[in-house]
């Protein structure tokens, strides 16, 4: 996909010279240096829903009664993929193409490969100006396998999970993709501009640890020319959008919402493997070179352990290893499946349950098709939907939530909770997803819980299992966008 994008720019006459993001590692003191401001934060967009009406309402209190939230972030797929045949949900079982042509999704597979193309190029051709015909113009598009929906068999605990609990049929991507900016939303509300993952694909993590690391990102834009984008956008006129790109380093130092979490003393942890491309902790230089790193930001196999010795914090990130995160390209959906219903099933056996609220979504649309014309909100966005599930004891029962949210809506969520101001533009306008919780229920929520098995994923392909026989969860590292 780096290749296309590269022939996409050369084409339109662009020239790139790789910036300094402002991402010196320390500040002269030798301290990590303060956060800057990438984008303002501003008042909600008075024509959008900001979660206010239909809010659950709280406890006899006035205090919601979540103290602990975890969000875990998984890789690569659509709300039609995962739920389009879900019922009574706004799901497909056919699908546009660029000739026109109506198609049956065909049913989807366990392993699935090869990868589709999802850079935030394919995410503008995909949607076609709000079409949805354009998903067979991504790489490995005209195989069509990515007009594709899993049934009730393929997924049957995602889809328990969905009976018992909230799906969300109405969450986008935060932006048309791939995963490092979107990453890069889950904890800021916004992405720095950054418009795709690094260039140097032939390593591991990197990005502040690692100089000569770069990637894309949308210059600065006066209102002018972000008005030109959305049209550009609009037409499906991908030369034009990269006339707006500039060339950087791979190391930022906007705010996060940790920062905020700090400040008003509340816990939180960020679980993903140090030299993953998913780490977003890694490219924000205030956070990699800080005394939270190794303490407060450390590997995704630490939160099963940190749960049983019973030291969940407040707030929680958790960004899969490559093995069980869903990643078309080589990892098994089934095998994926079992590591979510494991820690699931492991907090709702805990003292946490009662006051824990679970968001599960996947981070871009991984060329996949879906049919719902997503909102266009700026330059970045918004992109495909990604499933979305919430697992918690206040959640509403079997209910299929159809509020506009986007990743910063789980970020807004955390910061009504703790009565936290929002960053930008984007959780400021987000909904808070009060939506999806009932806090008047009446049976105790420590008792309202769905353990469930796991399931036996043997019959994988060969090189399926031998790369799991070799590395367990971390088969396939190689997939990191």
């Amino acid at each position: 996909m780096l290749v296309l994008v590269m022939l996409v720019i050369a084409s339109a006459g662009a020239w790139f010279a790789v910036r300094d993001s402002g991402s010196d590692a320390t500040a002269t003191s030798g301290q990590p240096a303060a956060p800057e401001e990438e984008e303002q934060a501003g008042p909600p967009n008075p024509q959008k829903d900001n979660g206010g009406e239909g809010a659950a309402p709280a406890g006899e209190d006035g205090d919601i009664p979540i103290k602990h939230i975890v969000f875990i972030i998984k890789e690569n797929r659509t709300f039609d993929n995962y739920f389009g045949r879900y019922p009574g949900a706004n799901g497909a079982t056919t699908g546009k193409t660029s000739t026109g042509e109506t198609v049956q999704l065909s049913v989807a597979t366990d392993v699935f490969e090869p990868d589709l193309g999802h850079a935030f190029l394919d995410g503008v051709k995909s949607i076609n100006g709000g079409k949805m015909d354009g998903f067979d113009q991504v790489t490995n598009g005209e195989t069509m396998n990515g007009y594709s929906a899993f049934t009730r068999e393929g997924i049957p605990n995602y889809w328990a999970y969905a009976d018992e609990f909230v799906l969300g049929d109405n969450l986008f991507t935060s932006m048309y993709g791939p995963t490092f900016p979107a990453h890069l939303y889950t904890v800021a509300a916004q992405a720095g501009r950054v418009v795709g993952n690094k260039d140097q694909t032939s390593t591991e993590g990197g990005y502040c640890d690692d100089i000569n690391e770069t990637v894309f990102r949308f210059q600065k834009l006066s209102r002018q020319e972000k008005r030109e984008i959305m049209e550009a956008e609009e037409a499906n006129d991908v030369d034009t959008v990269v006339q707006y790109w500039e060339h950087v380093r791979a190391c930022f130092n906007f705010k996060v919402l940790p920062d905020q979490l700090d400040k008003a003393g509340i816990g939180w942890h960020y679980y993903a493997d140090e030299g993953s491309w998913m780490n977003a902790m890694l490219a924000i230089k205030h956070m990699r070179f800080s005394p939270h790193w190794g303490k407060d930001i450390t590997g995704e196999e630490d939160f099963p352990e940190d749960i049983a010795k019973e030291r969940l914090a407040p707030v929680t990130w958790v960004v899969p290893g490559p093995g069980v995160n869903e990643h078309p390209g080589g990892p098994s959906v089934c095998v994926g499946e079992n590591w979510t219903v494991s820690v699931v099933n492991q907090i709702m056996r805990s003292k946490y349950w009662k006051n824990t609220a679970i968001f599960l979504t996947w981070d871009d649309f991984g060329g996949f098709y879906d049919h719902v014309p997503p909102p266009h909100y700026d330059v970045m966005g918004l992109g495909p939907r990604a499933p979305l599930l919430v697992i918690s004891p206040w959640a509403k029962e079997g209910y299929v939530d159809s509020t506009e949210y986007e990743f910063s809506s789980v970020l807004k969520f955390i910061e009504t909770v703790h009565d936290l101001d929002c960053m930008t533009q984007r959780d400021c306008q987000a909904s808070n997803m009060m939506n999806a919780f009932d806090f008047d229920q009446e049976a105790p929520p420590g008792d309202r819980k769905l353990i469930l098995d796991e399931r036996d994923c043997t019959g994988l392909p060969a090189k399926v299992s031998q790369a799991y026989d070799r590395r367990g969860e971390g088969a396939f590292r190689a997939l990191g966008d």
